[in-house]
């Protein structure tokens, strides 16, 4: 049986992705970390995963060919820097919502939170 994470974060800044996965168990989220997009696939692979927190400007594999490579996957929480741009848009059907950097730690734990609501359901844990 694979391992289950309430979150995976694929963030390839290692101080960001640090003080992201703090502040997510600070929360009392069981939480994975990634530093690139294979790692995140490898990660999607070996467990299972009930939301992804993902970067989108990242080396080897960005977040736009991750959301290209997933078929049934977590729901998606973006987090960029970007602008809300048609190259996202193309995705949306992947993406439960779009945090632009820099992401305060209160909008953090609101995207999540919302991301683990089933359709028609309560957040739980």
């Amino acid at each position: 049986m694979p391992r289950i994470v309430d979150v995976l974060v694929v963030e390839d800044d290692e101080i960001l992705r640090t003080s992201l996965t703090e502040i997510l168990r600070g929360a009392g989220y069981s939480v994975s970390e990634a530093r690139d997009g294979l790692g995140a696939l490898e990660s999607l692979r070996s467990m299972a995963v009930r939301v992804m927190v993902l970067d989108i400007a990242m080396p080897r594999l960005d977040g736009l060919k991750v959301l290209d490579e997933l078929g049934e996957c977590p729901p998606v929480v973006v987090m960029t820097a970007r602008e809300y741009d048609t190259e996202i848009m193309s995705r949306r059907s992947k993406v439960a919502l779009y945090l632009q950097k820099p992401v305060p730690p209160e909008n953090l734990l609101e995207a999540v939170a919302q991301a683990l609501v089933p359709v028609g359901g309560e957040a739980g844990r």
